[in-house]
């Protein structure tokens, strides 16, 4: 699947070999369930999954038990974790260049968010959507902070100051540790919001930057071009990935094996033989899928349990706790607990 082909380049790694040193862990121990070798930090082939990030981060949230994880996490984050795409954004002529280099080439920086942008008096407004077929690894709450922190971080690292939003809106609930918003963000913040968005000055996004270097520029894009055509083949022939799309565009509580074969173009013979080939099955990309959408569900304390077993393809929430138990070893109730 996909999600398992290392493709990515480990650049990360190392920023989050020294993050996690400084809070008192060593590799052993977020490295856990990747099979990821503590050598691969220090080898400049290494090749990481994004299911191999996603236990990453997991590991991160469960070692450090604290509120704020994801904006400390977020903030060590700095601009080299992106390899070769980090030197054509400092070579880009100004900040709002380089962030539209970033955003073309989001398949690099494995985005779970698509963003757009729009022009209000002095300011853009970045309006932030999560991409369907891309879930949290953690939780809502976590991804947005480890968001906002680390652009905020990378952002300083382009225009070699302290760099903060002016504002930022957030469509979610406020968390419970809402007040360390202010001190890490140092903006104002608005929860249960339309939107989820981020301003910016446009006097800053049209800031010439220090590096600015039009061959460089034009050199490291061409290196990430091929990269990113690399990466988006193993997207387009990956079976699995394609049913899991569908799976976001359709009622999971109503589709089934045949009438998503149709969907794909082919019967359900081909597609079962074809999943079978890639080493998974359709009950078990579905049922993948349903604790997906369960885990996101949770998040949200208003929705009750009725509602997310209706809304993932369960008959009743009895059903739901059931599996909850057995895909994590908790129930649902416990789950919502820990994310409190």
């Amino acid at each position: 699947m996909f999600e398992n082909h290392a493709i990515y380049p480990g650049s990360e790694l190392s920023l989050i070999k020294t993050f996690m040193r400084q809070e008192g862990f060593e590799e052993v121990h977020w490295l856990l369930g990747t099979g990821l070798k503590e050598s691969a930090m220090d080898q400049k082939d290494t090749l990481v999954s994004l299911h191999q990030f996603d236990i990453i981060y997991r590991n991160i949230y469960r070692l450090l038990q604290a509120a704020d994880v994801g904006f400390r996490f977020g903030q060590c984050l700095n601009l080299s974790r992106w390899g070769v795409l980090s030197l054509a954004l400092m070579s880009a002529s100004s900040l709002g260049r380089a962030l539209e280099i970033a955003n073309s080439h989001r398949v690099l920086v494995r985005s779970r968010f698509n963003l757009s942008h729009c022009v209000e008096g002095e300011y853009v407004k970045i309006v932030v959507s999560q991409v369907s077929t891309l879930p949290f690894p953690v939780n809502i709450t976590f991804g947005f902070e480890m968001l906002i922190a680390s652009l905020q971080r990378q952002i300083s690292d382009l225009i070699h100051r302290g760099f903060a939003f002016s504002k930022i809106t957030l469509k979610y609930a406020k968390p419970i540790h809402y007040r360390t918003y202010s001190e890490h963000c140092a903006c104002p913040i608005e929860f249960d919001a339309q939107e989820n968005t981020l301003w910016v000055p446009i006097k800053t996004l049209m800031e010439p930057l220090m590096l600015s270097n039009q061959m460089v520029e034009k050199q490291a894009i061409a290196i990430c071009e091929e990269e990113m055509a690399r990466v988006e083949q193993v997207q387009k022939g990956d079976i699995a990935w394609l049913v899991k799309t569908e799976f976001t565009q359709c009622d999971v509580s109503k589709t089934n094996l045949e009438a998503l074969s149709a969907r794909l173009g082919m019967n359900a013979r081909t597609l079962r033989r074809k999943l079978q080939l890639a080493d998974t099955s359709y009950r078990e990309l579905y049922q993948q899928y349903q604790f997906q959408v369960v885990v996101q569900s949770l998040a949200d304390h208003q929705l009750d349990l009725a509602t997310i077993a209706k809304q993932s393809g369960f008959s009743d929430a009895a059903g739901l706790r059931q599996a909850f138990v057995r895909w994590t070893g908790m129930s649902p109730s416990q789950y919502r607990r820990s994310l409190m």
